[in-house]
């Protein structure tokens, strides 16, 4: 692997995306309010009072309330979680191709891109790590005073996320030493949507059983 980053290329380790080490983690909540541009983010919601504080659940609103997550876990928000890890990790081995491969030009690297891709894609993608149990939720913790609601938006911030790298991400087409230079660069989209951000909402569910450290 070569030292020296071709003009125009961030010369930086390579980057294994945090969304595949920490997707809803314990702490890595948060999310920055809105996906820049694009596509809009999933979006997740439930039929159970978001009033409710987790410790104070039915056993029928906590199925409930576990249904709808991991409902989302293996639908929307999965799928959502995929598109953007590939496309982070395409641009990736991208980057580190033209720093190996100085020189290269806009439509070899174009076509390289598209070869990851491709290998990304045929190689799956690990399951959004949105759990829930609902025999361990309302089990008397006094540590416990997250609700409903903050449930549902910590899950949507890291939809959020999610959408915000995918569409700050260039595609295969639009890859250039520039354009990727742009997205890894500090406050790049890549800098700003793959990190591990905390919110009030997601700190809470910390103490919360049955829903962490996977959400």
């Amino acid at each position: 692997m070569s030292d020296t980053a071709p003009v125009g290329v961030v010369n930086r380790p390579r980057v294994i995306p945090l969304l595949a080490l920490a997707v809803l983690a314990a702490g890595a909540c948060g999310g920055k309010g809105e996906a820049s541009g694009g596509a809009p983010p999933y979006v997740f919601a439930t039929s159970v009072d978001g009033g409710v504080l987790l410790d104070d659940l039915t056993a029928s609103q906590a199925a409930q309330l576990c249904a709808d997550i991991n409902a989302a876990a293996d639908g929307g928000l999965e799928t959502s979680y995929c598109r953007a890890l590939s496309a982070a990790v395409t641009a990736d081995e991208t980057r580190m191709y033209l720093q190996d491969n100085p020189g290269t030009s806009t439509a070899a690297l174009q076509a390289q891109c598209a070869t990851f891709l491709s290998g990304q894609q045929s190689d799956g993608c690990p399951a959004a790590a949105a759990t829930c149990d609902p025999t361990k939720i309302a089990t008397g913790s006094s540590a416990c005073t997250a609700t409903v609601s903050d449930v549902v938006a910590c899950i949507n911030a890291y939809a959020v996320d999610y959408q915000g790298l995918l569409n700050g991400t260039p595609s295969c087409a639009d890859v250039s030493p520039t354009s990727l230079s742009r997205y890894f660069a500090d406050g790049g989209a890549f800098d700003t949507y793959n990190s591990i951000p905390t919110s009030a909402s997601c700190t809470a569910l910390l103490a919360c059983p049955g829903i962490g450290p996977g959400l």
